[in-house]
């Protein structure tokens, strides 16, 4: 086949790495060649985020790259996937003129078909993602995958456009999911994260209640899988059947990111989020204190006074964080947050993000210096400047810190460890080795 090589450069969260390896794996199944070479490819696809301005800034800035390349060789395809080609739609091409095709999120799993046909395509007629996984190529050797449980969300938050983007949400069934999980399992991956756009109101739609605590039990009985890790959590479709699955299970690892976004209620109410917040992680933190909690902070909602971000502060000292991830607000014109008033200037809202990085940053020292001392099991993923990188099941891939080791030849990347740790810097553990395990 001729003009068969293909660059997929995959932008945003690890919703989209796992719809870009399901369409990696329809590209070979359909005679084409993988390559990371973008200067000797043939085609690049570029599948884009859209949720906050810097990554919508990131996409534009690939695609421009992408442009430049193709000046230098005029053979050369463009083709943009995903969010960004949803939320422009048919202003896509007046954008960027020299692309050779793009779809929406709903028809990612069409782009094989659509390249095959060697003419311009357009189709962002319905949102979505990809829904089947028969075809998926993992892009990283580790044995640590995400798996993802459901498309879209129902929430509505008044920042947010997912929706938009995404649809409603759209669960995929209990055998669906195991299914692929043992597949990947048997192709050795021994790490699962669980994700979607919101995954704990999982089964809503197909079961007629919230089914998550169900799925997870049936992915814990599945030989060989180590960790099973729960991301995206929306607060108030927590349950304790929820909780005391995660709890209860050796192969479930105690932790549970939950994006929480503030505490103050005058702002919760203006996000359209739970206003009973703060009861939700208290009552987690108390009755299941192992579990190591993460969330997502804005600062600079419109609207957010001095004293709506102090009361942000002072419950981020109160710890119940192991891990926070703190952004800026971003308008975006879909949202209805848009059209708020009492906007907040950009000085500020990077201001208070300083501060409440600060006071967490306290935080972690803390909790740091209190796991001198212990062992933890770890998964050590890259070496770089002869130190080893690794994580424990409090640390989720690509967000969370790092435990630090001396480079050993006795650890190998992608090999379950016990490390000691002995101490932190910054952010990071540092540990020594201890007992190889499986």
């Amino acid at each position: 086949m001729k003009n068969n090589r293909v660059s997929i450069i995959t932008l945003g969260c690890s919703k989209n790495t796992v719809e870009s390896e399901t369409v990696a794996g329809l590209f070979m199944k359909n005679g084409f060649e993988l390559t990371e070479n973008l200067k000797e490819t043939d085609n690049i696809i570029i599948h884009t985020c859209s949720f906050i301005r810097d990554a919508r800034e990131e996409s534009h800035n690939r695609i421009v790259y992408a442009g430049k390349l193709k000046k230098a060789n005029p053979d050369l395809k463009i083709f943009v996937s995903g969010c960004l080609s949803q939320l422009l739609q048919d202003k896509m091409q007046d954008k960027y003129p020299f692309i050779d095709g793009y779809v929406g999120t709903g028809n990612y799993y069409n782009i094989v078909n659509l390249i095959k046909k060697q003419k311009f395509f357009s189709d962002t007629d319905c949102v979505g993602g990809v829904r089947t996984f028969k075809t998926r190529v993992l892009s990283s050797p580790l044995p640590s995958a995400y798996i993802k449980i459901s498309e879209g969300c129902t929430h509505g938050c008044s920042y947010c456009i997912i929706p938009k983007l995404r649809g409603k949400l759209v669960s995929r069934p209990i055998k669906s999911i195991t299914d692929e999980a043992k597949a990947l399992v048997a192709a050795g991956v021994r790490e699962l994260n669980i994700i979607a756009q919101e995954t704990t109101s999982y089964g809503l739609d197909i079961y007629g209640k919230l089914s998550l605590a169900k799925l997870l039990k049936k992915l814990a009985e599945i030989k060989d899988l180590k960790w099973i890790r729960l991301l995206y959590a929306y607060p108030s479709t927590i349950t304790k059947e929820l909780l005391d699955v995660i709890y209860g299970s050796e192969n479930i690892c105690n932790y549970m990111d939950i994006p929480i976004q503030h505490i103050s209620k005058t702002v919760l109410k203006n996000m359209k989020r739970p206003l009973n917040t703060r009861k939700i992680i208290e009552d987690i933190k108390t009755k299941y204190p192992d579990i190591i909690l993460r969330t997502s902070l804005i600062t600079g909602f419109p609207g957010e006074t001095e004293r709506d971000f102090k009361e942000m502060v002072s419950f981020v000292k109160e710890n119940y964080f192991e891990h926070i991830g703190i952004f800026c607000y971003s308008d975006q014109e879909l949202a209805p947050s848009y059209k708020m008033k009492n906007k907040i200037s950009e000085e500020v809202m990077e201001r208070r993000k300083e501060i409440l990085a600060a006071e967490q940053f306290q935080n972690i020292i803390r909790n740091n210096s209190l796991k001198a001392g212990k062992t933890f099991e770890v998964l050590p993923e890259y070496v770089y400047k002869n130190k080893i990188f690794a994580r424990a099941y409090f640390q989720a891939p690509e967000t969370d810190n790092n435990i630090i080791i001396n480079k050993n030849d006795k650890i190998l990347t992608g090999k379950f460890v016990k490390v000691k740790i002995n101490g932190y810097k910054d952010y990071d553990l540092t540990a020594v080795l201890g007992d190889v395990s499986r």
